[in-house]
Parts: C-alpha cells; structure tokens; sequence
C-alpha cells in the first residue's frame, strides 16, 4: 500500500508546488475548451475545459511533488559523492 508523503516544508515549495498546479489548470482549461469549442460548440467547451483544467493540475502536481521529494536526496547524494 502507498503511503501518503508529507506535504512540502517550505514556503518555497509550497509556493512553487501551488504556481505549478495553477499553471497547468489554466493550460488544460485553454487547450480543451478551444478542443471541446471544435467538437461540439461551446457548451461541451465549457465542460471539457473544466475536465481538462483538473486533469491536468493533477497530473502537474503529481509530477511536481515527485521532483520535489527527488531533487534534496539527489543533491544530498551529489554532495557527499564530491566531498
């Protein structure tokens, strides 16, 4: 079973791990409305943004709290390999 990590620290990665998931929502919501606008008019727009715009936030997040938990022990591993 996967435990769940903790959440990040820092207020710097707080602040980065929030940019990251609103960065990708307003993508996901730009690409799949102008998608959902082409296939079906701008109702079906609206509704694929919002799926787009959450799927995307989570898929962003899910990557960004990944590196964020990577790139300390590879910097740590780094540093005692050098020194």
């Amino acid at each position: 079973m996967h435990h769940a990590e903790p959440a990040p620290a820092t207020p710097a990665k707080r602040w980065l791990l929030s940019l990251v998931y609103a960065l990708a929502a307003v993508i996901g919501m730009v690409y799949s409305y102008d998608f959902g606008q082409i296939i079906g008019g701008p109702i079906v727009g609206v509704v694929l943004a919002l799926n787009g715009a959450v799927f995307c936030s989570i898929v962003a997040g899910a990557l960004a709290e990944k590196l964020c938990q990577w790139w300390p022990e590879a910097i740590r591993h780094t540093r005692r390999s050098a020194g």
